[in-house]
């Protein structure tokens, strides 16, 4: 019978009617929903690449968050920072040889100070088309890790940032924290953001002392260091940019990277380091790259000189002009980055405040004065080759008189360090050259002071040799460029033919 007929609605009209009573229902449950969890809680996003990830990742660990979770990615042990597991119902599973780190691709429910909070972390996006660039898997994105408060006081958000920050400061003081530029972030085959810094790795602290330089130097380097940062309120009320760059030049292995490693010991910075000659760096990636770095940390650049050609090179570029083809460099550039896009991010409008800027370099010479002046670099310290009394202390160091009673050795290190000293020319090895020949030595302390002699006429000797060769390499390339100029200085002077395909006629 028809429902028209009979007086009631037929079956079919009665559950289209039920069925929109209950998505309406539902829709108003979920939007309720949706407004009580805006109203109740506070969610934060950490990217990675940001310092602010770090900590959230930190403070996950140490809160065991991870109990829950039940996958993980599995990676050998290395000084590269993974942030594994240490414990737990898990512990079974961890050894020294691997990392075990959670993925949190699930969302995880804990309780910190009376306060549930959720955690979840995005999948790395992929970006692009692989075979398109021939990488064969496609570039990734940054990870992202969201949490959830449910609270109604929103200062709760601040207070877990700055405990996880506390506590991702007191678990890195007995290391330094060394970032580095991704390159596929610098090629800008990844996403933008703060998220240059992926290479963190976690290096051992070494003590201001064990540095073996002239008397001195590193004391004075130390408390310029420590006024600057204790200074940023006399510096804002000057009008001052609370910045400020240093210089370390000389010969190679002189000790101007561990310089810089033990200040970052001592003042318990982190360094951000990079070469300016590093695939697909340029003005732009370096400007992201320098933005993102925090206050408080180190800047690094090493081998400054390299990324832009030397004067003495560009003058034969120019004197080479009239005899190459046009648009052809003889001595190709090493970097995409210019010096103006350089400069801006020292000390442009634009640049970051409230850092330690480091550069060096082996050649000063080779540095355009522009990059030199004060406001830029203002500090410029030079490292010289081993004097007779740092070979002193580097012998002292490696064989105190407790290691010369281990090997049975008798009278004081003093006598064997000051017979070591007086048979290494000061100037003319550096520190690395020294430790080096220790090292070979480290088990033979008396052998070490009495060889040392016969190792200096040895390393004379193998110098002379390589001066030669290298002499007798830089005059077959000026060979070569001659009878190259004049190859191209006689097809410049031949008349000008007429060209038809393929070939002249």
């Amino acid at each position: 019978m028809v429902g028209g007929e009979s007086g009631t609605l037929s079956p079919t009209f009665r559950f289209l009617i039920f069925g929109t009573i209950i998505e309406a229902g539902r829709r108003l449950c979920m939007w309720l929903m949706e407004r009580a969890r805006i109203q109740c809680s506070v969610t934060a996003r950490f990217e990675q690449g940001d310092p602010s990830y770090d900590w959230i990742f930190h403070f996950l660990t140490q809160e065991k968050v991870w109990t829950g979770s039940r996958d993980f990615r599995v990676s050998a042990k290395s000084s590269q920072r993974q942030w594994g597991v240490e414990g737990g119902p898990a512990a079974s599973i961890v050894n020294g040889n691997a990392e075990y780190v959670p993925t949190y691709d699930l969302p995880q429910l804990f309780r910190w100070k009376g306060y549930w909070l959720e955690v979840r972390r995005t999948l790395a996006q992929q970006n692009g088309d692989n075979s398109a660039m021939g990488l064969g898997d496609a570039p990734q994105t940054n990870g992202t890790i969201f949490i959830t408060i449910y609270s109604l006081r929103m200062g709760v958000l601040s207070e877990l940032v700055e405990e996880a920050r506390v506590r991702y400061k007191l678990a890195s003081n007995p290391q330094v924290i060394v970032h580095s530029i991704d390159s596929m972030m610098a090629s800008g085959y990844m996403s933008f953001g703060k998220s240059m810094w992926r290479d963190v790795k976690c290096k051992r602290r070494r003590p201001i002392d064990s540095i073996v330089l002239p008397h001195g130097l590193l004391d004075s380097l130390l408390h310029v260091v420590r006024e600057f940062v204790s200074s940023e309120a006399w510096y804002n009320q000057a009008g001052i940019p609370h910045r400020m760059g240093f210089l370390l030049y000389g010969p190679p292995g002189t000790g101007k990277s561990s310089t810089i490693y033990a200040l970052a010991s001592e003042l318990g910075f982190e360094i951000y380091t990079l070469s300016l000659a590093s695939q697909g760096m340029d003005d732009h990636s370096l400007r992201r790259a320098a933005s993102a770095i925090p206050k408080h940390s180190i800047f690094l650049i090493e081998d400054i000189d390299c990324a832009f050609p030397s004067r003495e090179d560009e003058e034969n570029d120019r004197a080479m002009q009239p005899y190459i083809p046009p648009g052809y460099q003889t001595y190709p550039r090493q970097s995409a980055v210019t010096m103006s896009g350089l400069l801006n991010v020292i000390d442009g409008v634009g640049s970051e405040e409230g850092r330690l800027f480091f550069a060096t370099t082996n050649y000063i010479d080779r540095l355009d004065p522009a990059l030199l002046r004060p406001g830029r670099i203002d500090q410029k310290v030079e490292y010289r080759l081993a004097t007779e009394s740092q070979a002193r202390a580097l012998y002292l160091r490696f064989f105190p008189n407790d290691i010369l009673t281990k090997h049975g050795v008798m009278g004081s290190s003093g006598t064997l360090a000051d017979q070591f000293a007086s048979q290494i020319p000061s100037g003319e090895f550096s520190t690395a050259e020294l430790q080096g020949y220790l090292l070979g030595y480290k088990h033979r302390p008396q052998l070490a002071a009495q060889e040392a002699s016969s190792w200096v006429e040895q390393q004379r000797r193998e110098g002379r040799e390589r001066s030669e060769r290298e002499e007798k390499a830089r005059m077959k390339r000026e060979e070569q460029m001659k009878k190259r100029s004049e190859m191209l200085g006689n097809r410049a002077g031949l008349p000008e033919m007429p060209f038809l395909g393929d070939a002249y006629y």
